[in-house]
């Protein structure tokens, strides 16, 4: 259903039942989509749990299959939000979050920024904290992964957070957060000038300070500042970390692809069980759909990196309305889904000249001032040894 292309649920339920009645088995099917809706906002609680433990158990072992940069799997962590329908039912369950006119719901992904697969996320109210989301998903993280994320990921807390499930992270920040220099000025590594400290005087009492590296890239009004905690050079250098960076926008891609590819940019139930149960389902089918071009595309020995999630979906779209059930259905399916992958050619001009619509969403041009760093005080520096003989004991 939720791969479909059809306007209406109704009709969505009834292709998918169609294209199920030869693989059936002899067992029963629903015959109608309220039946089906009811069913899944019974059952969903208990299912859906189960499917992302499973998913997630598939896609690490995808992971394995999608080359690795410098040794990571490269993740980046966004928010977005769907449109709804503007009833009672929806205000009351999600809100009406920042334009003002219908209830949205908050989605927070993680995805791998080359094939766009789907590894977690969460479902939230408009107005919800991408930051918790985060701090939630961390521990589920896959080993030797990078996290990327953008300004909105920045804050003592979700740092630690990430830093004690032994998560390498790169984060862009700005002249909202303020960090510390010279902490530990008798330490080897402060030698080093782009090290900096996080420690925010209202924890400074209760958690130690986390030792970061601040780097630069750019010059003048262009420049971007990227925070990691990867110390090391030779394992991240700022050259690296700028390129890398710069795949981030695999995540805006997979929201694009989710909202407007797949239909998603506003969902069509009209009450908010059933549009929590609508969203969480589409993006499990998202998550099953890129994992099945993973897996066609390691048989084909092809490069998954060069995945087309919109190909794919075509292609399935195909094979449901015209493809009979049966291993050669399955087969030429299989053949179709490794000719997905995207255009090789590359960009030779900028896509700034584009003209944009001003909306009454449309951001403010803005410049990224630098973060705010200062020396560390006598104090601090006392307090920091004093936890760390602590810890050291």
């Amino acid at each position: 259903m939720s791969l479909s292309n059809t306007p209406t649920l109704k009709v969505r339920c009834e292709e998918a039942l169609m294209c199920l009645s030869g693989e059936a088995g002899g067992r029963r099917l629903g015959k109608t989509y309220n039946g089906l809706a009811k069913a899944l906002v019974r059952q969903s609680e208990t299912a859906l749990p189960v499917m992302k433990t499973d998913l997630r158990r598939r896609a690490q072992a995808a992971l394995l299959r999608i080359e690795k940069t410098c040794g990571w799997t490269l993740l980046a962590v966004d928010g977005s939000k769907a449109d709804l329908p503007r009833t009672v039912s929806h205000e009351e369950t999600f809100g009406i979050a920042d334009n003002g006119k219908c209830p949205q719901a908050f989605i927070t992904a993680i995805v791998e920024v080359n094939t766009k697969l789907l590894w977690d996320w969460r479902i939230d109210k408009g107005d919800a904290s991408e930051k918790a989301h985060l701090v939630e998903m961390a521990a589920q993280l896959p080993a030797n992964s990078l996290l990327m994320a953008d300004g909105n990921f920045v804050g003592y807390r979700i740092w630690q957070a990430l830093a004690q499930q032994h998560c390498d992270f790169l984060i862009r920040v700005g002249g909202n957060v303020r960090l510390l220099r010279n902490l530990w000025p008798d330490a080897a590594i402060q030698k080093k000038g782009d090290i900096v400290y996080a420690w925010p005087k209202s924890m400074q009492d209760k958690c130690p300070p986390l030792v970061l590296r601040l780097m630069k890239m750019g010059h003048g009004k262009a420049a971007v500042y990227l925070l990691t905690n990867v110390l090391s050079q030779q394992r991240l250098s700022d050259k690296t970390a700028g390129d890398i960076y710069r795949l981030r926008w695999g995540a805006e891609i997979f929201y694009r692809t989710f909202k407007r590819t797949l239909g998603f940019v506003k969902l069509k139930s009209r009450t908010g069980q059933r549009g929590r149960v609508e969203l969480e389902w589409a993006l499990v089918a998202c998550g099953i759909m890129i994992l099945m071009g993973i897996q066609t595309m390691a048989r084909r020995k092809v490069d998954a990196r060069r995945l087309s999630p919109a190909g794919l979906l075509e292609v399935i779209q195909k094979s449901m309305a015209h493809a009979k059930p049966g291993r050669d259905a399955g087969r030429k399916l299989r053949g179709s889904m490794a000719l997905c992958l995207r255009d090789a050619y590359r960009r030779h001009g900028s896509k700034a000249s584009r003209h944009r619509p001003k909306t009454n969403n449309t951001p403010k041009c803005h410049q990224l001032k630098p973060p705010k760093i200062r020396a560390a005080t006598i104090k601090e520096r006392r307090i920091a040894r004093e936890i760390q003989y602590a810890t050291a004991a």
